[in-house]
Order: structure tokens, then sequence, then C-alpha cells
């Protein structure tokens, strides 16, 4: 199986003046120029005793600076850990040293806050001529980490414990992919791409690699042009985008404020939506839209990669109502449905979990035995992968997405575990108990509501400072968009948490 890492190499053989990726409003790098920049990193990581096998933080924006960074550490023969450069840096820091990471590439503007968090543990490398650093890290007498061969990155998600969970996935994982969605949307090198997901988001997996594969070209999409969808829509027109993927929430977005009219996109080809539910009126609309483009739904969890696929229909039908179903298993993956712990080959009107096995899934869960064995299922001697969705087989045996089976919910196409931010407020000195919900109106996002007690029962905290403190706490796409003040959470006769009874306060 080849490896992410001789993607970038082979294709700036083939393609050295080719513009490879476009950093709008600052500049391009061709294949071989980019080539160059990662081989560059590639040997400063080297230097510095960074081995095969090694994890390697990267905290820097979207640009192309962080792409040659990826690819260097790929060429390293090292797994890339891409953190959120707007989360708090606790939680950075956490997953730094929770996967041992060996070095980490930063901003320079960000380089005194990752050295004061790890002092005493790392030494700083300065890189003559570009806007970044190497900080060399040394967590000694930390215990020894199960690592599987051919570690291509780690992608942190949202823990239950309070804490992420580092996912493993391997080249082999991540090429199966790769490969088959060049094949199946017939990606060439004339195409140019979108890449509105950060890179410690899956998503992102299919704009850096797939597109390198053909020798496409790739607009970046930083994290303040991703939320505005004028910027959005304008760049589509101006850079004659043809590969469009992103998240339902993306896309309704620029529906409502992106004055698509305005903008020129016939030079749109497909369209591919994952992360969420995409309800029929917005989909029918946009597609309405971008007439020229041919439109796919995509599922996955970071866990396995993208393990099945829905292709839209041309038109759709006015009497549709319902979503679009997840559809069939990708050539790489295999599925089965979970109902009362048997296992079952699909067929039509089977509801229960979906599980899945094949060459995409992933690793494991980083340093988590415990938790590896509750998520997979093993039979005649194979695992599957145990999503937490519930999914029912149509006739056609295409599955439809039901539910979630635990407290976990999708916005903006991120998996947030609920049970993550009531750790964050329980780390508030004032608060003495508390339990969020999600609720999704029809046609809406997700709305996440935190419930909250303190030890003074009677005394509720500024809206605003609790706000700021789980800022600093969590990712922002985390923070709840409604903070509740209780003088008594309540509770079941077990004394957990009624989330029963919140949700009928909300």
């Amino acid at each position: 199986m080849p490896k992410l890492s001789g993607l970038l190499r082979q294709t700036s053989e083939k393609f050295p003046e080719r513009t490879a990726f476009i950093e709008p409003e600052q500049g391009r790098i061709t294949y071989g120029a980019l080539q160059q920049l990662a081989a560059r990193l590639s040997q400063l990581l080297s230097d510095n005793g960074v081995e095969a096998g090694d994890r390697v933080g990267v905290c820097l924006p979207k640009s192309i600076l962080s792409v040659g960074a990826i690819f260097g550490i790929l060429e390293a023969e090292a797994a890339y850990v891409p953190v959120d450069v707007e989360a708090p840096e606790n939680r950075n820091g956490y997953i730094l040293e929770n996967c041992q990471a060996k070095a980490l590439l930063v901003s320079s503007d960000q380089l005194e806050t990752y050295a004061s968090h790890f002092e005493g543990k790392c030494s700083v490398r300065e890189i003559p001529g570009l806007p970044l650093a190497l900080l060399i890290l040394d967590f000694q007498g930390a215990s020894p980490l199960d690592i599987p061969s051919g570690l291509a990155y780690i992608l942190y998600t949202s823990g239950s414990t309070g804490l992420p969970k580092g996912v493993l996935i391997t080249h082999r994982n991540a090429f199966c992919f790769v490969q088959w969605a060049g094949q199946a949307f017939g990606i060439s090198e004339k195409d140019v791409f979108s890449s509105i997901a950060p890179f410690h988001f899956d998503l992102s997996v299919f704009d850096l690699f797939t597109a390198v594969l053909h020798g496409a070209s790739v607009v970046l999409i930083g994290s303040q042009m991703a939320k505005n969808p004028m910027q959005l829509a304008a760049l589509i027109d101006e850079h004659h985008i043809s590969v469009w993927y992103a998240t339902p929430t993306t896309l309704k977005m620029m529906l409502r404020f992106g004055r698509m009219e305005r903008y020129q996109h016939d030079s749109l080809r497909i369209v591919l939506f994952a992360g969420e539910v995409f309800p029929i009126t917005p989909l029918r609309e946009i597609k309405a839209r971008w007439h020229t483009a041919a439109f796919y739904n995509l599922y996955g969890p970071t866990e396995t990669n993208v393990c099945t696929f829905h292709p839209i229909p041309e038109l759709i039908p006015e009497e549709q109502s319902a979503p679009y179903p997840i559809g069939i298993a990708c050539p790489y993956a295999r599925c089965r449905i979970l109902v009362d712990e048997q296992s079952h080959l699909l067929k039509p009107g089977l509801e229960g979990e979906l599980l899945v096995a094949g060459e995409s899934v992933m690793a494991g869960y980083l340093n988590l035995p415990e938790r590896n064995e509750r998520a997979f299922w093993t039979e005649q001697g194979e695992q599957w992968y145990r999503t937490g969705d519930i999914v029912r087989v149509d006739n056609q045996l295409e599955m439809e997405y039901v539910s979630r089976k635990d407290r976990m919910v999708k916005r903006y196409g991120y998996r947030i575990e609920l049970g993550e931010i009531e750790a964050a407020l329980h780390h508030h000195p004032d608060i003495a108990e508390a339990g969020v919900v999600s609720v999704q109106p029809e046609g809406q996002d997700v709305q996440i509501i935190a419930f909250y007690s303190t030890k003074a029962p009677e005394t509720a905290l500024p809206v605003l400072a609790l706000k700021e403190f789980l800022v600093q706490n969590l990712p922002a796409y985390m923070v709840p968009d409604k903070l509740v003040h209780l003088v008594e959470t309540p509770k079941t006769t077990t004394h957990k948490v009624n989330y029963p009874a919140l949700m009928q306060l909300v």
C-alpha cells in the first residue's frame, strides 16, 4: 500500500511547475517548490532527532506553510498531530503530552505561549527565513505508548470523560479512501479544490491528499474566511473552484448570506457534503443554484474515514421531504447492523447500530485499552467499529441515518461529547453541578444548553464571565448557546443528573 508521504514527491516530479496550493491574498506555491519546503522541514526534524513513528505536533494557521509542515513530517516518516490554533493552550498541551509528541511546529507568535507551557520539557530551534519555530519536547518518565506501524496522523476528537481522545490513522487507513475518492469523482490535474475544513478535522484529508495525488490545485480557506459566506461565494468565482467539500452548515450559511446570485459558479463540478444531516429544503435550493455540479452525501466518523456514500439525484422530487440516505458502503468498507447485541447483514427494514469493518477503520484510540474494547464488536475474529449511529436499511439496501445512541452531538460537522462540556463546567470553582443537553428545532442547527447550580445555590454566575471561562477551556464550537442557572439540579433515583427533566426545562 502506498504511503501518503510519497504523494507529494511523485506529483512534484510529474507537475513541478503546476500550482499546488493557493493562499488567498498571500500567494501560491508550485508542486516543485512545495516539495522543496517539505524536504527542508523533513531534514530539520531528522537533524533534531525525529525518527520514524514519532509524533510531531502542528500548531499553525491554515497556510502554505502548514501544508509544507504536514508533508515534511510525513516525509520524515513521522506522524502529524494537528491541533486547533484557536483552542485553549491547556487543551492543546494535553494533546501533545498525551501522544508524547517528539516535536512541535508552532507559529512565531505562539512560540512563547507553548515554550512557557512546556517549560523544563522543551528546547527551541528557530528556523531562519520562516515565521515558525520548532520545539523539541521531552516527556521523560512517561509510560511507553503502543504505536501502530505505519501511523500517518492522529486526530483528537471530543471525549466523554472531559479529555479529548486520539484516533490513530495509518497510511493504509487513509490511502484507501484517498485513492477511491479520486477514482469515484474523476479527479484530475485540471481540478481546483476548496479546502474549508481545518487540518484537525477529518474532512481535510480529502482536500490535502486526493488533490495532491492527482496534481490538482487547492485553495486554502482559513478559519475566519470559512465563517464569511460572501467571501466563500466570491472564492468559487475568482479561482474557478471545481470540487467543493463542506458541511451542510457551511452550505446553508452560504445560501442565506452569501449573495450567491452575484457570482459565477458554473465551474463547480463536484459538491460533497458530510458531517451532519442535510435537510432536504436547503439541499434542493443549493442544488438548483449549483446546477452544473454532481452532489454526494458522504458519511463516516473519524474512526472509519468516509465509509458510505450516496449520490444525490439530478432533480430532487417535490414530494421528497426526508433527508437522503447515507447510502452504501465504499468498496474498502463493509457494514453490518447490531440489534440487541446480535449483528446482522443488511436487509430491508432492519434498524440498529451501524458496525463498520475494512481497510479504512482506525488502528484504535491512543492509550485507551478499555475504550478500545468498548469501541469494537468482535465476530469470528474480526473487529467491527461500533459507530454509535442508529441507521435503518431501506428497500434498496441503502442506509438511512436515524439518531445517536449516546450523548454525542454533531455541530458544524464537529463531534461534541456533551460530557466534555460538563467536565469543563465542573472545573469552575463556583459550580457545584452541571448537566448539558442538546436540541435541534426542525430546520435549524443543533443548540447546546448547559444547566448548572452553584455552591451558593441562590447565586447565578455572570453569563459573560462564565462564557469567557469556557472559551479558555473548550474549543469555540463546543461553548453552549445558552447557560441556565438552577437552584438545584434535578436528579434520578440513583442520584445522577436527570436529563429528561432538564429537557423539560428547555
